[in-house]
């Protein structure tokens, strides 16, 4: 009997203890870890305020490829949320943006399996005075208030949540460095939705010099004219240039002007202009002229293997882009419009949008038509100058 309430005695010192301790440990957890990294603020601020970008720093992912996620909310911003469901080591999970300072600060609320509640990520940005890198701060707090299970599951907060945030951190950096470098935040790029047009168009391959591009353009253009005259077709927006290839030399494009009707009359024949082929990645489809391409022979009338019509003298005929596309507007010389393009792929990349460049994922840029004054006069226009608008289609 004795002996029993000994134990009795010695189990209820324990229980005191336990509970003595545990309300001096700490009601809330905090772990905080940081990389330099040398992208643009922007860029980094774009790709923590969309949830869009999940599966490339995301822990859980890491712990399983097989992850499943859905997303709900707008795409970027307060609001933006994102539920996952993994494997028995991941469980299930959402996160939510409900902080959005622009180049500053992100914070987001976390629901996982670790012990608290009012569980955030904060991901605040710290660019060096020298404006070539960024420090980025990732941290994660968690509340235990008087749950006791909590507050000693805190203990071992520097366990799977440290490991979390290192890996979060470093998989940020890591995707960062694969995005062209370069600061879009003075460029308005925007998503906008595109309707099709039936086109007709030249490829071409000129020496990668303002000059010549523009001689072969003139070329192609009086071209593609002099075919509509005959073909009874009018543009009917204005002249496209889509872009193959920049290379370092050359420069591999399409020379393209929508036309008002899929169907026109040539030679005494018929000829329907065919719907345009899916976008996609398939580099067997590529437009344009390269080195590496065989010679074909088609006769006018054929389709060609990338569903195009063939007409006469290296002119074709397709329908034109449909779906959703980065466009962007500035007014200089032709020269910017390739730093525009890697803009809108950074922009792209940051925001969590696919594209392909291939065939009819291309980047197309046209030259926008000057506003009238208010006598109907058109404005002096200064030579080699223009009002430039660029797009990258780009999918979901």
């Amino acid at each position: 009997m004795v002996r029993l309430l000994e134990l009795l005695v010695s189990l209820v010192i324990v229980a005191v203890l336990i509970l003595v301790i545990g309300v001096l440990l700490p009601d809330r957890g905090h772990v905080e870890r940081s990389v330099e990294v040398s992208n643009p603020v922007r860029q980094i601020y774009d790709s923590i305020n969309t949830l869009h970008r999940f599966p490339d720093w995301s822990p859980e992912r890491r712990l399983d490829p097989a992850l499943s996620f859905d997303y709900a909310g707008p795409r970027d911003g307060v609001g933006a949320a994102l539920t996952y469901r993994g494997n028995d080591l991941v469980g299930s999970g959402r996160l939510e943006i409900i902080e959005s300072d622009t180049d500053s600060q992100v914070r987001m609320a976390v629901e996982n399996n670790f012990a608290g509640k009012n569980k955030s990520y904060t991901i605040r940005l710290d660019p060096a005075q020298n404006g070539k890198t960024t420090r980025i701060y990732w941290r994660y707090d968690a509340e235990y208030g008087w749950n006791l299970f909590w507050r000693y599951a805190g203990l071992y907060i520097h366990g799977a949540p440290d490991a979390n945030v290192q890996t979060a951190v470093g998989s940020l950096s890591n995707m960062l460095a694969t995005f062209p470098n370069v600061d879009y935040k003075d460029q308005n790029i925007e998503v906008v939705d595109v309707v099709g047009s039936p086109m007709i168009y030249v490829s071409l391959k000129a020496p990668r010099t303002l000059d010549d591009v523009a001689t072969a353009t003139d070329e192609a253009t009086a071209k593609l004219e002099a075919f509509m005259k005959k073909a009874g077709l009018a543009a009917s927006g204005p002249r496209r240039t889509i872009t193959t290839n920049w290379g370092d030399e050359s420069y591999v494009f399409d020379v393209a002007i929508p036309v008002n009707s899929t169907t026109f009359t040539f030679d005494r024949k018929e000829f329907t202009i065919p719907a345009a082929p899916a976008m996609n990645g398939n580099d067997d489809v590529l437009e344009g002229l390269d080195d590496s391409d065989e010679p074909r022979t088609y006769a006018v009338g054929d389709i060609d293997d990338n569903g195009h019509l063939i007409l006469e003298d290296g002119i074709k005929a397709t329908t034109s882009y449909t779906g959703k596309a980065l466009a962007s507007q500035y007014d200089g010389s032709a020269a910017s419009i390739p730093l525009l393009r890697v803009m809108e792929k950074a922009w792209a990349e940051t925001h969590g949008y696919e594209y392909s460049e291939m065939d009819n994922g291309r980047f197309w840029d046209e030259i926008v038509p000057p506003t009238p004054n208010e006598d109907g006069s058109m404005p002096a226009a200064e030579e080699g100058v223009n009002t430039w608008r660029v797009y990258l289609p780009v999918m979901e």
